[in-house]
């Protein structure tokens, strides 16, 4: 926690000392960004004054040189005495046309490009990339936090199966297998996520197996650091033990903290079916953050004894729930979802702990797992009375019943629905009907089909 804490402090920081920085350039004079851009007009209209001075004076030397010259009116004349006339006004042709090509050239000529000055606050400096340099800083956080999440959670996951690993070697034959090799391979933690990890043991009579789920806090996400630090999250570990057909009698029980069990039998769907809570067990002394829900009394006192019960006291805060069933199914079906038969269903304990990856103290650990294998081995050898056993087959026979009623609802329906829709579509065909004939044919046939819909049925019955 001091490592985020640490992250978060970084953070801020940097985003302080950003708009700390730039804080001057704003505070000394809020008017600096029009003044500026009150003066710059100025010196470009100055300079279009000058340009405009050189071109007055250009025109009017121009208009000096192309002055005519005052000459003798007898000259004008003076043509006709001239033989080489039409030789002279060819040359003065050639020269007019030189002096005009040479006049275009000059037209042609670039003229070198002029930049305009760009105003102070426009120009490139750090003050300007704050947005980038934050977003920056926050992806380096990101990266540096996802590595140090992913090998925190990592390192929490191989200690706990380095230090439980000889005790469940004690009671399976095969611990850790891959699930993908032919051959048995064991001491394998397989990781899901970067924040999941399960261990799968088996080789134990009267179970198929125990699935171990390492389930800890996104470690590795900042949203989700900063969404624990509003609704903090716990580290758990969930032992799962399929039992083999017939190992254990019909019934259903779960117990542990209130807030946990309670939104347990929300979710689960045969906790939602056949349990209900459990008071009158003064005699049982629970803790008050405990509760029982059973399907029946019988099972609660023969599961909860006085060792339970100790153990229950001796690790309070490390006990989320524990649930015990033959009909388990998973979590109920969504709203919408419609399925025509019921689910299937196998007898399975499930044990909820919490993780305490601080605690140096293995011993927990190894008190978390004898308390799962007692009750694994209380839950083998009991056995409901006479009738116990019929209050728990009949609600198993209710429970079916109603699942039937209800899938036959739903089947009624939709054949109502389907129905409707053909009729629908019917009455479509005969409105989109071009021939008249046809159409009075097709509108008598939708008649007689209401009237015999509406006719009430009547069984007969032959008297001889």
């Amino acid at each position: 926690m001091e490592y985020h804490q640490l992250l978060l402090f970084l953070l801020l920081f940097f985003c302080h000392f950003q708009l700390i920085k730039t804080a001057p350039s704003f505070d000394d004079n809020e008017f600096a960004e029009f003044e500026i851009a009150d003066e710059e007009p100025q010196v470009s209209f100055a300079n279009n004054d000058v340009k405009e001075e050189h071109k007055v004076d250009e025109i009017k030397a121009d208009a000096v040189r192309e002055a005519p010259k005052q000459t003798d009116p007898t000259e004008d004349f003076s043509f006709l005495a001239d033989e080489d006339e039409f030789e002279q006004a060819e040359k003065d042709l050639e020269t007019n046309q030189g002096e005009a090509d040479t006049a275009g050239k000059q037209g042609d000529t670039i003229k070198p490009l002029t930049f305009a000055d760009v105003p102070s606050h426009f120009r490139s400096n750090w003050s300007s990339y704050q947005i980038e340099s934050i977003a920056l800083f926050v992806i380096i956080i990101y990266v540096i936090n996802y590595l140090y999440g992913k090998t925190k959670n990592y390192s929490i996951a191989l200690k706990w199966f380095s230090d439980n690993r000889e005790k469940l070697e004690q009671q399976f034959a095969l611990v850790g297998d891959d699930g993908t090799s032919t051959e048995e391979m064991e001491g394998h933690l397989i990781r899901e996520t970067e924040f999941s990890y399960t261990v799968w043991s088996t080789g134990r009579t009267g179970c198929k197996g125990m699935l171990t789920q390492i389930k800890l806090r996104k470690r590795q996400d900042l949203l989700g650091i900063l969404l624990n630090i509003i609704r903090p999250q716990l580290d758990r570990v969930v032992h799962k033990i399929d039992m083999d057909p017939n190992e254990m009698d019909s019934f259903v029980l779960i117990f542990g903290q209130r807030k946990s069990v309670l939104r347990a039998v929300k979710e689960m769907h045969d906790l939602s079916v056949y349990v209900t809570e459990k008071k009158n067990f003064e005699k049982l002394q629970l803790l008050p953050s405990f509760c029982v829900y059973a399907e029946v009394a019988e099972i609660v006192p023969a599961i909860i004894d006085s060792t339970t019960v100790h153990f229950l006291k001796r690790c309070e805060k490390y006990i989320e729930y524990v649930h015990i069933s033959d009909q388990y199914s998973g979590a109920k079906q969504q709203d919408g979802q419609n399925s025509s038969k019921l689910p299937e269903t196998h007898p399975t304990l499930i044990f909820s702990f919490i993780l305490n990856p601080d605690n140096d103290d293995t011993s927990i650990d190894e008190l978390l797992l004898n308390f799962t294998f007692y009750i694994l081995e209380r839950v083998k050898n009991y056995r409901l009375s006479k009738e116990g056993k019929i209050r728990a087959d009949r609600k198993r026979q209710n429970a079916q019943e109603n699942f039937l009623k209800m899938t036959h609802q739903q089947r009624q329906e939709a054949a109502q629905i389907r129905r409707e829709e053909k009729t629908r579509e019917r009455k479509q065909k005969v409105m989109e009907e071009e021939d008249p004939d046809r159409q009075r044919r097709l509108e008598k046939l939708e008649q007689k089909r209401d009237a015999k819909a509406k006719q009430p049925r009547i069984k007969q019955f032959k008297i001889k």
